[in-house]
């Protein structure tokens, strides 16, 4: 391994990687938000509130994984652009291949773990959140705050002034129900209990309260009543067993399996959840490989906005078309080949044009002009409207 290689292998390897972490971060912070006013609000166990973001983490790595080698190879590429490195290793003789074979070999490994973790690790997070989110929705429904408006089941209020340890009997009891707007109801009680009738569905059982409903025309009708039962409209006490897994959460055998049955609906989602699996890694994969020849036509010149602006439109555009084709494949428009690997395919080509290109010194002026252009934007709008008259006589 040659002192070239390690330098730019190691250059590129810590942008993309701080890169990810803070990409990972800022994405998954609203996610740890609405899950910290559970452990806060809510009552859920601190374990758990841990367990929940640990099962998130490895979904938002693979999202995020491909835009992090973006932007840390060009990261790490402008900085060698601005210091005139580059220019060295050229005058040096070094050719943009020796320059893409470190690079080249982050991108794979980056790569390889995307899909290792797609098979493994990213369905059985899917499947553990599944399991954990359910239980939450039991324990949160079960574990009413005393003294507190609680808001858990959406369009139900239910207040309580106190719960017995033993039993789980509640006490003073009022719920505003605005499930349906035109049935408006307000419910009082002297205590209730929660049940589990049927098909794991919930009961409010009330006992000895009254029942409030306005009316059209600004009347009220109350009802008072000895016993009450309150459909809560959730289904607690789910157990792992009892769970049914999504495409997204089938194991590589099961996804097997599940190619194999006799139906054929069944047999494209998981035929088409397998190459998703797959083919969104191999875009970042071309992708990373695209950034190089955008990082080394960075300079003084065109400024870090060229490569970042035109590696950003690319790889909405890639994407993009990764989605359009996911969705036809699913509608059964086109086969799940097509579908997923023509983008992959085309966006193949011109990374392998753009790269002999760049290798022969050649430059591209549209995308030079278009991130020139977008760079711009933010002053051609910022400026006073009394100065795009100056100058006129």
């Amino acid at each position: 391994m040659t002192k070239l290689f390690r330098y730019i292998f190691s250059e590129c390897a810590i942008a993309s990687v701080l890169v990810l972490f803070v990409l990972t971060f800022l994405i998954l912070l609203p996610r740890m938000l609405v899950l910290l006013d559970l452990w806060v609000n809510k009552g859920v166990a601190v374990s758990v509130f841990i367990d929940m973001i640990l099962w998130l983490i490895p979904q938002f790595i693979v999202a995020v994984a491909p835009m992090a080698l973006l932007i840390g190879i060009l990261l790490a590429l402008g900085r060698l652009a601005q210091d005139s490195e580059t220019v060295v290793l050229k005058a040096s003789g070094v050719s943009l291949y020796q320059i893409l074979f470190p690079i080249a070999t982050l991108v794979s490994l980056f790569t390889i773990l995307n899909i290792v973790l797609n098979m493994t690790l990213v369905p059985a997070s899917f499947h553990r959140f599944a399991i954990l989110r359910s239980a939450l929705l039991s324990s949160n429904t079960l574990a009413l705050k005393p003294q507190t408006f609680n808001q858990t089941i959406s369009g139900l209020t239910i207040y309580i002034h106190e719960r017995s340890e033993i039993g789980g009997i509640l006490h003073g009891i009022l719920i505003h129900d605005e499930r349906k707007p035109d049935e408006i109801v307000t419910l009082t009680a002297r205590s209730g209990q929660l049940l589990i009738q049927g098909a794991q569905n919930s009961i409010l059982l009330l006992q000895d309260g009254s029942r409030h409903e306005k009316l059209p025309g600004g009347r009220f009708r109350q009802l008072r009543f000895s016993s009450y039962n309150l459909d809560l409209g959730v289904s607690l006490g789910l157990r792992e067993e009892q769970h049914q897994s999504s495409h997204k959460e089938m194991g590589l055998t099961h996804l097997w399996r599940a190619i194999a049955m006799d139906d054929p609906e069944e047999s494209l989602k998981a035929n088409a959840e397998l190459h998703r699996r797959l083919a969104f890694p191999v875009a970042g994969f071309i992708l990373g490989l695209f950034s190089v020849s955008l990082g080394l036509q960075q300079s003084h010149r065109t400024g870090r906005a060229y490569g970042f602006v035109v590696a950003v439109l690319v790889l909405i555009l890639h994407f993009m078309l990764l989605s359009f084709g996911e969705a036809a494949v699913q509608r059964g428009l086109m086969p799940t080949v097509v579908g997923f690997w023509f983008p992959n395919a085309l966006m193949a080509i011109v990374t392998l044009y753009v790269t002999i290109h760049t290798a022969r010194d050649g430059s591209f002026k549209v995308f030079i002009w278009l991130s020139q252009f977008i760079s711009l934007l933010p002053q051609r709008f910022l400026r006073e409207p009394g100065t795009l008259g100056e100058g006129r006589t």
